[in-house]
């Protein structure tokens, strides 16, 4: 015999789901967020980010590059290609920052990192030096490696912690009601 759930269960069921589907883990990275890190005296080294979307760098290689190259080697139409991924949502550190754009590492090792610029929505986004059929040119451990498209819209994230939550003043009016006036006395 088949144990049905009673509708008490289905609700919380349903209620325990949108809880956790409503509360993202991380946030994106925003310049609100930056002012208020630098604010409050912490270091951006300090903060712990994350990419929104994934990125894949890839380049040609040589035969004799092949040997050294350090990502995945794959062979298409009989060229060696080297392809580095990161995954989205992979942590990463600020290796410096300036006034408008934050250099991120995905993992260890000299000029092993990618550039995030505030955009017009004010989000920290990848950044290329040149972007061509959104595929973006960028030298990443002293080479040159193309960001395949998708790429372009990896944003910087932050987790979603107190810190982060700008402060904000709201209050709910408490309404107005007529008053009844003491005309009526005749």
């Amino acid at each position: 015999m088949k144990k049905h759930f009673e509708p008490i269960k289905w609700i919380l069921v349903i209620m325990v789901f949108t809880l956790t589907a409503c509360s993202p883990k991380t946030i994106y990275f925003t310049q609100a967020i930056r002012q208020k890190v630098e604010a409050e005296g912490l270091e951006l080294k300090d903060v712990q980010f994350y990419n929104s979307h994934p990125i894949t760098l890839q380049r040609n290689l040589s035969y004799e590059e092949t040997k050294i190259a350090s990502g995945t080697i794959s062979v298409e139409n009989g060229k060696y290609i080297e392809i580095i991924q990161i995954k989205k949502e992979t942590p990463g550190i600020c290796e410096n920052a300036e006034r408008n754009s934050l250099d991120i590492s995905f993992e260890a090792g000299d000029d092993r990192f990618l550039k995030f610029v505030l955009n017009g929505r004010m989000h920290y986004q990848i950044s290329a030096i040149e972007w061509r059929d959104r595929m973006g040119k960028v030298n990443y451990d002293t080479l040159t490696y193309y960001i395949k498209p998708g790429g372009e819209k990896a944003m910087l994230k932050v987790k979603n912690d107190k810190i982060f939550n700008l402060d904000k003043k709201e209050r709910v009016a408490s309404g107005r009601k007529v008053m009844p006036t003491n005309n009526d006395q005749r």
